[in-house]
């Protein structure tokens, strides 16, 4: 079978990881390839945002990490979605996961949702919308959710809203980076050029960072020094994302996917409220705390505590939401499929 994934492709750690992870876990259905996709003008804009969170120099690394890990089509998504070709090329196409159907994001359209592709061909696993209102877009997302005839959200407002616009219930499952093992992770984690041999926490904030002085003082009560991935210190990819996780003291963050890395290390985890003005992006931590028992982590409760988790419960956990996760990814890949 060939399979191709669409889903973002920018300069954002959670982004490029999420791509490696679901590309790991199609593997087992046969080709896998991520789809090229047609640079719409805004993605400029978008660029100067993502420059406040992964310093240029860093930009290497993310293209390295694509070069080695990540499989493209020949073949490109384009923007005004004529390709003819495209739907005869593979087999099934799989959308996500991530905030591909984000409707702030100034590059979110029709393409996001395939409507090129046959729907027989579709399906969405472990998609976002980013956020819990979908305001004047409501109508319209709507209408491409009708042509998307499998589809699996990644938090519990995104599979609220599906309901709300097709009256369908459509399940929550893991985000793909969940769904590899952190033994998985070690083949693609990079110790950073420069990095100390002092103990540190990890920190990665991408909203306002009105906690610095908060995490100053958990560092100090570990004995550690803070690296900060988004101070330009070092240069940070991917691949030296995972490392970080997966040997600091603990991870103070405002960040989904690194929160969801130092669940899977087992690490001390504080997950701060992401402060900005324009959105309100909280829905998919309420789901991530929900599924693990990890309200605790979030240092805007009473009784925060970064070492809450009970880590064999979680593993249990873990292990029955990734056999639900990879049931649904398994029915919604092998419908309508005929082998020889």
């Amino acid at each position: 079978m060939k399979i191709a994934i669409a889903t973002i492709q920018s300069i954002n750690y959670g982004n490029r990881l999420q791509n490696y992870a679901l590309q790991q876990a199609l593997k087992p259905y046969g080709k896998v390839v991520s789809l090229r996709r047609e640079k719409v003008p805004a993605i400029k804009l978008a660029l100067r945002g993502v420059r406040k969170y992964v310093k240029h120099d860093s930009f290497s690394n993310f293209r390295e990490f694509d070069a080695r890990y990540v499989d493209h089509s020949r073949e490109v998504l384009s923007l005004d979605c004529e390709a003819p070709n495209l739907a005869n090329a593979y087999d099934k196409f799989v959308i996500g996961s991530d905030q591909v159907w984000n409707p702030n994001f100034p590059f979110n359209s029709s393409q996001d949702y395939l409507p090129m592709v046959p729907p027989e061909k579709k399906l969405a696993y472990a998609v976002s919308f980013g956020v819990s209102d979908l305001g004047d877009k409501a109508d319209e997302i709507a209408g491409y959710l009708q042509g998307v005839p499998h589809i699996s959200m990644r938090e519990d407002a995104g599979a609220e809203l599906v309901r709300q616009l097709t009256g369908r219930d459509v399940p929550v499952v893991l985000d793909p980076t969940m769904l590899l093992s952190p033994e998985d992770w070690t083949r693609v984690a990079r110790r950073p050029k420069g990095m100390p041999k002092d103990r540190f926490i990890f920190k990665y904030v991408l909203g306002n960072d009105v906690n610095n002085e908060r995490i100053q003082s958990i560092a100090d009560g570990l004995g550690a020094t803070v690296v900060d991935v988004t101070d330009g210190s070092m240069l940070i990819g991917p691949s030296e994302f995972v490392w970080l996780v997966a040997n600091c003291e603990a991870v103070c963050t405002d960040s989904f996917h690194a929160s969801v890395f130092a669940l899977l290390h087992h690490k001390p985890l504080g997950i701060f409220e992401r402060v900005d003005a324009e959105k309100d992006m909280s829905s998919r931590f309420d789901t991530l705390c929900r599924l693990f028992t990890a309200e605790k982590c979030r240092a805007r409760n009473d009784g925060f505590d970064m070492n809450c988790m009970d880590w064999s419960a979680f593993e249990t956990r873990l292990a029955e939401l990734r056999m639900d996760s990879h049931d649904w990814l398994n029915s919604a890949i092998n419908v309508g499929v005929t082998r020889g």
